[in-house]
């Protein structure tokens, strides 16, 4: 413990004390209370700036991301620090929450602000400020003295791409659903202006490190070490920015360059304890390419690891002896693998540990929840929770991995969701001070405030608006001696693709949500403060509920409502000098859930909240007005491309298609990186007959894509098809030849994706035989697929379905309101009845005639609203 408190007080001696923090953080102050973010000039030498950067930067992941808990007297140094350059530079009374609050309008992008929460995002703050502004034009290898002792290489370049990774990490929003997965919903946040720095950051950095003089010497050029971390960390890098194809490409290279050898193979054993026969089961076998030597410091303690305590799996699968020789031969392994036994493998290197979490991490980003899925990806998280030495994060990272695959599985759900508590109280536990850090004042004034505990049980009780000093966990606290140190845990923090602690909160409310407690969701949204989450919560669970008496989730819309319109307006007859401009700072709201959106009808509040786009384009969909997104897209001064996106489709609802199309034009050039939203611009040009602009739509989709089949698959092809076709009957501008056997390409792509789908095929035989010299065997594919898929299809039982459900939809329309068991909630039985049929005739029927009579009793639905 000596070597941890040694290395957290030289961090936090450079920004409490040290004269080389001085300038740097005049500076950052400087441009925060300058209007027009005006830059000062740093005369400091690179060094001592680049060293404040990474001590801030350190100390703030330490805080939020890893822990342990920082030193409280040498925060409190800290943060008199910012606020005395703070309350200098503002001249007059001011304090380190206002400071915090100018810190996320800084690191605000494209209309997307950083969870508004945070503790000391002042130090986060300091290190962009330094690596992306004052050093945003050095590119040279430093040698800097370690705080673990002698000197270690640093890359300005390097460090730059790590603290726009971070930066985006910490735009990231979380969900309620599938997309709360950390992995899953950074790939959809909305911000290409970070996101194309960060791709060029990797390149800048790959051409650093990996493009060396070949005549450099060993101690000019980067070691092994090096190169194989960076790999590592730009494949997670590429993962969370939604690029499959070049996080696999990266992936790849990795571990090539690392020399590791591993294989998803199989191996008889047994899984259950009432199993009698060995059978084949899935397992990871995992090779360094040198063996590793002692134990490390820190790797031997281990945060704890539930067991199953399953009546009929066992703990692990029991692998027999003897025979895994031959399965290894029929598998035709690498001889080094071969020899492996599954349950006694060699211990493997860290990052070779973190290369196969990277794995199971990109297999479980961009594919389908399904058990096919869960059964490739857990080998490789429990390949390295065997490993006998393990870093301290990256076995946190391996529980994370195989929790979240364990939450979609009956027999291991139990488990998943509590090792997810497990690790977020532990997460928690390590990064919230005590009561008096965040209760004492700095000067007179109040630091921003912590992120409460997490506690599920006795969910209906209402929840105290008042900080808990100390939050509460799962599992006993560990002792200091059986924690690891800060420098074990941030060795590899840049590697692992390790979310914040406040979305691994929501990570677990989806996980509580998952096993059907909405509540426990919505009570976790509501003590990290996510109002936006508590309103999408509050709208998901109001919609089950059997007392919603229109489907509809009307009362569950109303209180969503309340929150949104309480961030946004003040209260009615309130008037902007009255009133505190931050709902935050509002007396007697007590439960924002009962909230009412009349009450909060007064002025704007100015300046708006953090995330206020967001907030808008939310309560456009609530009220269903265009003119939120409008003002969502005015306040994000034309970036939030969600906006226009949201309007486009307000526009498509309305068949105004002119003004979706126009929408969609403003969402995809400041977005241009997202499939999606080119694939419906394509739609709509389609629609309007604007072949071309469709073409070149459907081509943006396709080019813009992550995953193998283009966009979305044989839909974005197929209607590429079909906006080609329709140029070849046009003959407008171009070569007809030349469009009719792009057509029939497109075509033949989406059949390959979609194979089941009579229709594409049915378009690849009309194209064929208009080619001259017809393709025969490809007609003769066509026609075999078509004679095939439609012999599953039955026409006339698809009537009668359509027909019974008309007749139904009638039945409760007529008499539904007088038969008590039923009353006012027909037209959510009748909903309900239409979406099932509907989503089980999508694939064959669509377009189709009983499809167009489905969607007119829809449109009556939403006509009689």
């Amino acid at each position: 413990m000596a070597a941890d408190s040694k290395y957290e007080e030289a961090l936090l001696a450079v920004l409490a004390s040290g004269s080389k923090a001085e300038a740097p953080i005049r500076g950052l102050i400087q441009q925060l209370a300058s209007a027009e973010g005006k830059e000062a000039v740093i005369d400091s030498p690179i060094e001592d700036v680049f060293g404040v950067g990474i001590s801030a930067l350190d100390v703030f992941l330490q805080a939020n991301v890893t822990g342990p808990v920082l030193p409280e007297a040498s925060v409190r140094s800290v943060e008199k620090r910012f606020l005395a350059a703070w309350t200098a530079e503002k001249k007059g009374a001011t304090t380190l929450d206002d400071l915090r609050k100018a810190c996320l309008r800084e690191l605000e992008v494209d209309g997307v602000s950083p969870y508004a929460y945070i503790p000391h995002l002042e130090l986060f703050a300091l290190a962009k400020y330094i690596f992306t502004k004052v050093l945003r034009n050095s590119t040279q290898d430093l040698e800097l003295p370690s705080p673990r002792g002698g000197t270690q290489k640093y890359s300005t370049t390097w460090m730059r791409l790590r603290v726009n990774t971070w930066h985006y990490k910490l735009l990231t929003q979380p969900s309620l659903g599938p997309g709360s997965n950390f992995t899953r919903s950074s790939q959809w946040s909305e911000v290409p202006t970070l996101a194309g720095a960060i791709t060029d950051g990797i390149e800048a950095v790959g051409k650093q490190l990996l493009s060396e003089d070949v005549w450099a010497t060993e101690s000019e050029g980067w070691a092994r070490e090096d190169k194989v971390m960076f790999l590592v960390e730009a494949a997670n890098n590429y993962i969370l920015l939604g690029r499959n194809d070049l996080a696999r490409e990266t992936l790849d290279k990795a571990s090539k360059e690392s020399g590791l050898l591993y294989e998803l193979s199989g191996a008889l054993g047994k899984r259950t304890k009432f199993q009698e026969k060995n059978i084949s089961q899935l397992v990871v076998l995992a090779k360094s390419a040198a063996t590793t030597g002692a134990e490390k410091e820190g790797d031997s303690v281990k945060p704890e690891d539930l067991k199953l305590n399953d009546d009929t799996l066992l703990e692990e699968i029991k692998f027999s002896k003897g025979e895994n020789g031959q399965e290894a031969e029929e598998k035709k392994l690498p001889s080094a693998l071969a020899d492996l036994s599954p349950d006694d493998q060699p211990q493997l290197s860290p990052l070779d540990q973190i290369i196969l979490l990277t794995e199971a991490t990109l297999k479980d980003a961009f594919s389908p929840v399904d058990t096919l899925t869960s059964e490739e990806i857990l080998p490789y998280a429990v390949r390295v929770l065997a490993d006998k030495s393990t870093n301290w994060q990256i076995y946190t990272q391996a529980l994370l991995v195989r929790s979240r695959i364990e939450v979609h599985r009956s027999r291991t759900v139990e488990r998943g969701v509590l090792q997810l508590q497990a690790v977020a109280d532990q997460v928690l536990t390590d990064t919230t001070a005590s009561s008096s850090t965040s209760s004492e004042e700095v000067d007179e004034s109040e630091g921003a405030p912590e992120v409460p505990a997490i506690q599920v049980d006795n969910v209906d009780e209402p929840t105290p608006s008042t900080t808990i000093s100390k939050p509460t966990s799962f599992l006993p606290a560990p002792k200091p001696s059986e924690s690891a140190p800060a420098h074990i845990r941030l060795q590899y923090i840049h590697t692992l693709s390790t979310p914040p602690r406040w979305h691994l909160e929501s990570e677990l409310a989806y996980a509580w949500a998952g096993i059907g407690s909405l509540v426990s969701a919505l009570e976790i949204f509501k003590r990290l403060r996510l109002w936006a989450e508590v309103a999408l919560c509050l709208a998901s669970s109001a919609a089950a509920a059997e007392q919603d008496e229109d489907g509809r989730g009307s009362g569950g819309e109303e209180k969503a409502k309340g929150i949104i319109r309480w961030r946004l307006f003040h209260r009615t007859g309130e008037t902007a000098d009255t009133a505190p401009s931050d709902a935050d700072e509002e007396k007697d709201i007590g439960d924002p859930v009962y909230l009412k959106g009349a009450d909060f009808s007064g002025p704007e509040r100015s300046p708006p909240p953090p995330n206020a786009p967001r907030l808008w384009c939310i309560l456009g969909d609530l009220e269903s007005d265009a003119s939120h997104y409008e003002r969502a897209w005015e306040i994000s001064k034309h970036r939030y491309a969600r906006a226009q996106k949201s309007l486009g489709e307000h526009y498509i609802q309305k068949r105004e298609w002119e003004n979706a199309q126009e929408a969609y034009k403003k969402a995809t050039s400041v977005n241009r990186l997202s499939s999606d939203m080119w694939s419906r611009l394509g739609d709509i040009c389609l629609r309007l007959a604007n072949f071309e602009d469709a073409a070149e739509a459907f081509n943006r989709s396709i080019s813009s894509a992550t995953d193998l089949g283009g966009g979305e698959g044989a839909r974005t092809w197929s209607n590429l098809g079909s906006a080609l076709w329709s140029l070849y009957c046009e003959t407008v501008s171009r070569d007809p030849k030349k469009l009719l056997a792009q057509a029939f390409a497109a075509y033949k792509k989406g059949a390959s994706v979609a194979h089941d789908n009579w229709r594409i095929w049915d378009n690849v035989l009309t194209l064929s035989s208009r080619m001259r010299p017809p393709p025969v065997p490809d007609m003769i594919l066509a026609l075999r697929s078509i004679l095939r898929i439609r012999k599953t299809e039955d026409a006339s039982a698809w009537e009668t379905v359509v027909m019974r459900t008309d007749e139904l939809a009638s039945m409760l329309e007529n008499w539904g309101p007088d038969v008590p068991a039923i009353g006012a909630k027909w037209k959510g039985k009748v909903r309900s009845a239409v979406r099932s049929v509907m989503g089980k005739g999508r694939e064959h029927w669509e377009d189709s005639e009983g499809w167009r009579t489905l969607q007119n009793i829809m449109d009556g639905l939403k006509a009689e609203r």
